[in-house]
């Protein structure tokens, strides 16, 4: 039996810059970034220069940059929040990325999600942190194709590399 419809490849490395704030330390990072970071949990904003900031919860965020850039970009807001509270950390080696994309993706990503992924709940542009097979994520829906980027913890990239390939494979 044939399995489903889609693509699962690991996409190139990003950096990654965990982002924790109050108040002051966002409208530093919105200044430096040029801007507004999100204050509600599971919303993200994109930039012009490719910069995503996914927001985990109203004082902390995930902002993807660059692979290489990200030394240069938390100089910078070290710089732009010397004399505010805040906690701004490389997590670069952290995270890996995977793509899982094709007309029934949906379906594959559905057996292990522990969300209601329907575009009626969670339509593109939306973002999650949650459980895929047991495994902590960061769900993006990028496009309607359905296109997803799923951020996992580096250590579990090959376990869910190989958990989607299963789950596509239609037994």
């Amino acid at each position: 039996m044939a399995g489903y419809n889609v693509s699962i490849k690991a996409l190139a490395n990003c950096g990654f810059l965990d982002l924790r704030g109050g108040n002051d330390a966002r409208q530093a990072c919105n200044e430096y970034l040029d801007i507004v970071l999100p204050t509600c949990a599971n919303k993200l904003v994109k930039t012009a220069n490719g910069r995503i900031a996914f927001c985990i919860s109203s004082n902390h965020w995930l902002l993807q940059v660059a692979d290489g850039n990200q030394m240069d970009v938390l100089q910078s807001l070290e710089r732009s929040s010397a004399d505010i509270s805040h906690s701004f950390v490389d997590v670069s080696d952290l995270y890996a990325r995977i793509q899982l994309s094709g007309p029934e993706s949906r379906d594959v990503l559905a057996q292990g999600v522990s969300i209601d992924i329907h575009p009626r709940v969670f339509p593109p542009g939306s973002t999650a942190r949650t459980g895929i097979a047991k495994t902590t994520t960061q769900i993006h829906y990028v496009n309607e194709s359905p296109t997803y980027d799923i951020l996992v913890f580096s250590s579990f990239r090959q376990y869910m590399l190989d958990w989607l390939a299963m789950a596509a494979a239609k037994s």
